[in-house]
């Protein structure tokens, strides 16, 4: 029983990283990457629950990546989390994340959804605040029946809460990976809305980039 995409509470998860553990352990598993979005800091946490509960736990991430003017999500796995590389360049995209995050409050600001960004916050364990915390904050105030209708009513492009988003480039993200140790795999590459040649093509300059692995069930 392998898990190899897992979120916790440092991201966007619900579950904190001891608990994720937990929960992975009364499950049957015996074999868990904690790969959180564009971020490590649940890391720790995860391999001392790990140790107690005899689970191997691989040290992961979820970057966030620009393609074809499309948003890609490399799951990079047995990183070193220790990197100097890795962590500066983490910092940047924590960075980035900040401010789209009160550019997201801005926008909703305008459609008379004030404080969301307060709201958000609320929902984030770390520093890093995501968009399923926003969409969390707009379902507790009656914007929306769940956070899947969240996205299609306010986060997405030509919604009122839709921010542009430009990450690291496919090539940069999967050297990034490579140079802490790890392996690059294209995540879910089913959700992206791709047609079957623009997939095709996806995987074929995946594979040119380095790129190790893609992920066949999600």
């Amino acid at each position: 029983m392998i898990d190899l995409h897992t979120h916790s509470t440092a991201s966007d998860g619900t579950l904190s990283p001891s608990q994720l553990v937990e929960q992975a352990a009364a499950a049957g598993i015996t074999t868990l990457a904690l790969t959180d979005h564009d971020c490590i800091a649940g890391i720790d946490e995860a391999k001392q629950a790990a140790e107690q509960h005899g689970i191997q736990l691989i040290p992961g991430i979820e970057l966030s990546v620009s393609w074809s003017k499309r948003t890609l999500h490399i799951v990079g796995l047995n990183i070193d989390t220790e990197h100097t590389g890795l962590n500066e360049a983490l910092e940047k995209v924590l960075d980035f994340r900040r401010w789209r995050a009160e550019e997201i409050a801005r926008k909703l600001a305008k459609h008379d959804i004030q404080d969301a960004l307060e709201g958000a916050q609320k929902y984030a364990c770390t520093a890093l605040i995501s968009r399923t915390h926003f969409a969390h904050f707009l379902v507790e105030n009656g914007h929306a029946k769940d956070i899947r209708r969240v996205f299609k009513q306010f986060l997405v492009k030509g919604k009122p809460g839709h921010v542009c988003s430009q990450w690291m480039p496919l090539a940069a993200g999967i050297d990034l990976i490579h140079q802490a140790g790890g392996i690059a795999v294209l995540a879910h590459p089913a959700r992206y809305g791709l047609s079957r040649s623009k997939l095709r093509g996806l995987f074929k300059e995946f594979k040119a980039l380095g790129g190790n692995a893609i992920e066949a069930i999600s």
